[in-house]
């Protein structure tokens, strides 16, 4: 009887998980690129973090004797999609309310470095809670300075409803970032509106033959620009050449709707002679805008139609 209990326990002992079974001693700052230390009573605990391409993974240890233990299963978080994960800063370890949080940020690089998304999360040690904010904008810096960098833009906080108090605290935590340069809502608008229109055209003042129309926020700088500017018109169109965040943009304004569109982006002209810049632009029917390009002695008509989006030269 008692050696077929005795078989029994040990079939019991093979098949327990790790966790049940016997744990085996870990070195946390082997086992974890990032680690910080704290200490409640006289128990020493470790928290410890690992970036993959596609996930961050957190883990926890406490010390016993002379031994690290892991505590529990880790943590493991969803990175989004980008061309390159840089971590920022330090693991840190915050109290909200009474717990202790895990605090964790990083970069979300795309475009070659122009366009960053910092991303800053406080995660519960116990796993089944966790914050984030974002604040995503242009880098300020040259990409060749990463992992040093400034953006321009604006946090996704003002999307969040009634906030817990750990997005309070991830919220003072960027407002004090003076790396985060926050952009006025209209100004974000209208990067935005061009950064689409670029993303999709690139080759337009070249040999592209179609071409894509973006909207534009009646909110944004560039509506708010169009109003006071010269204005060309045909029909139901008004078409005016704003220079905004770097740009020369032709908006046009559907008079039957209300609606704004940017239909032409190219950078703000600082050399005639070597850039192409746009001396003028008009309506030759009620869906075909003309522009004469000039760069030194050069000149070139460039024909848009808004109807069907194609490119003549």
């Amino acid at each position: 009887m008692l050696k077929r209990l005795y078989t029994v326990l040990a079939l019991i002992a093979i098949c327990l998980p790790a966790s049940a079974a016997k744990k085996k001693a870990v070195d946390p700052r082997e086992d974890c690129k990032y680690t910080v230390e704290y200490q409640e009573g006289k128990r020493l605990y470790t928290v410890g973090l690992t970036y993959g391409e596609s996930e961050a993974t957190l883990k926890h240890f406490r010390l016993a004797g002379k031994k690290w233990l892991a505590m529990g299963e880790p943590i493991v978080l969803g990175l989004d999609e980008a061309e390159q994960i840089i971590p920022t800063d330090s693991l840190g370890l915050v109290t909200i309310d009474g717990e202790r949080y895990a605090l964790l940020s990083y970069l979300r690089v795309n475009e070659g470095g122009k366009d960053l998304d910092y991303v800053v999360s406080v995660v519960r040690l116990t796993g089944d809670y966790v914050e984030t904010v974002n604040f995503n904008g242009r880098n300020l810096l040259s990409p060749s300075a990463l992992p040093d960098y400034k953006i321009e833009g604006m946090s996704n906080l003002g999307f969040v409803e009634n906030p817990s108090p750990a997005v309070d605290y991830l919220a003072a935590l960027v407002a004090a970032d003076e790396r985060l340069v926050v952009l006025s809502e209209d100004i974000y608008l209208t990067d935005k509106s061009i950064e689409w229109w670029l993303e999709r055209n690139p080759n337009a003042m070249g040999s592209a033959k179609r071409f894509e129309i973006g909207s534009v926020a009646a909110e944004s700088s560039l509506a708010a620009a169009f109003k006071t500017a010269r204005k060309e018109s045909k029909g139901k169109y008004q078409c005016a050449a704003i220079d905004a965040r770097g740009y020369t943009c032709l908006v046009v304004r559907n008079s039957s709707t209300g609606n704004y569109i940017l239909v032409w982006a190219v950078p703000v002209c600082t050399n005639r002679q070597t850039q192409w810049y746009l001396k003028n632009f008009y309506f030759e029917n009620e869906t075909t805008l003309a522009m004469i390009y000039y760069k030194g002695s050069s000149m070139t008509k460039i024909r848009i139609n808004l109807a069907n989006k194609t490119i003549l030269r």
